[in-house]
């Protein structure tokens, strides 16, 4: 039998106890009277499908949680069984809802809920993540060259990267017309003979004359063209020219200058000429422009043989 003595040590022992603050049970965690319940082995339990006890603090269960969140499992585990539900956190633990039909790749990746899923339902096969800028050229009806971009449209792959590649190829006296990308900057490396750069930052550069920012490029030599500034290339050899541009855009854009001039109101055009140029001219002075790559320079023409047209 427990003496008198003793049996009221303990009920004065339970008292305390019962009247300590809900406070005292993270204090009890945190100097180690409660660590059965935390234990590593306890969280990975709660990843696993095991509950808190009502008595728990949830305090302490979240910070076990975030605490579990640090080791090696499924994350689709742990948020389920602290959830309630069957919703898995992981990207790449389901597959993405049915694709609506009628939408592009880009469309299906920018609805994609994570990049995992553009990559595993939009883009499954090895062969996305290539693109041939031989097979892409078209020989359009610029005379001079061709330009090859590889953007989102083009290239599904790049959307969200904010990247894209163009590839030019310009013939001897070929010349890319003067144009701005609206979207991007860009990086000329010329890899195949060379080419003559010339580039017009914005007002204000040079003073009350436009600085032309212009070089010959040689060989695996390189040259930026800032966002929104005019520029423009031309191959001064009898030989074909080529080079690469990477663009710090998907969607870099860009605009013709001479098309977008020409594009503008009559009246509009002829006020901005000092009315040199007859409204009878203008659709002929539209007609002499290529729409995309243009034959050039008179004395390299006629250094080439290249006849002029007419």
């Amino acid at each position: 039998m427990l003496k008198t003595g003793t049996i009221a040590a303990i009920l004065a022992f339970c008292a305390v106890s019962s009247a300590a603050p809900a406070n005292n049970k993270r204090q009890d965690y945190q100097s180690g009277n409660l660590i059965s319940s935390y234990t590593a082995s306890s969280i990975v339990g709660a990843a696993t499908g095991w509950a808190p006890q009502p008595t728990s603090d949830s305090s302490d269960y979240s910070s076990s949680l975030s605490y579990a969140h640090g080791g090696s499992y499924s994350t689709k585990e742990v948020d389920s069984s602290a959830t309630g539900t069957a919703a898995p956190a992981s990207s790449t633990g389901a597959a993405a809802p049915a694709t609506p039909t009628g939408l592009s790749k880009v469309q299906q990746i920018l609805l994609s809920d994570t990049r995992a899923d553009a990559v595993n339902n939009v883009l499954p096969d090895n062969a996305d993540f290539v693109f041939d800028f031989n097979a892409a050229r078209k020989y359009g009806p610029g005379q001079g060259g061709e330009v090859v971009l590889a953007n989102r449209k083009a290239f599904p792959a790049l959307t969200g990267t904010d990247i894209s590649m163009a590839v030019t190829f310009l013939g001897p006296c070929g010349f890319n017309t003067p144009h701005v990308h609206n979207r991007a900057t860009e990086l000329l490396i010329v890899t195949k003979g060379k080419v003559v750069s010339e580039m017009v930052i914005e007002n204000g550069v040079g003073g009350a004359q436009p600085r032309d920012v212009m070089n010959t490029i040689e060989e695996l030599q390189a040259t930026p063209y800032f966002t929104g500034s005019l520029h423009t290339q031309y191959n001064p050899t009898c030989d074909d020219a080529t080079f690469i541009a990477p663009l710090s855009g998907e969607d870099p854009g860009v605009n013709v200058i001479a098309q977008a001039y020409f594009a503008l109101d009559d009246d509009t055009i002829r006020a901005v000429a000092g009315n040199a140029v007859e409204g009878a001219d203008i659709d002929k002075f539209r007609g002499l422009l290529s729409t995309s790559v243009a034959l050039g320079v008179e004395q390299c023409l006629q250094q080439c043989n290249i006849p002029k047209r007419k």
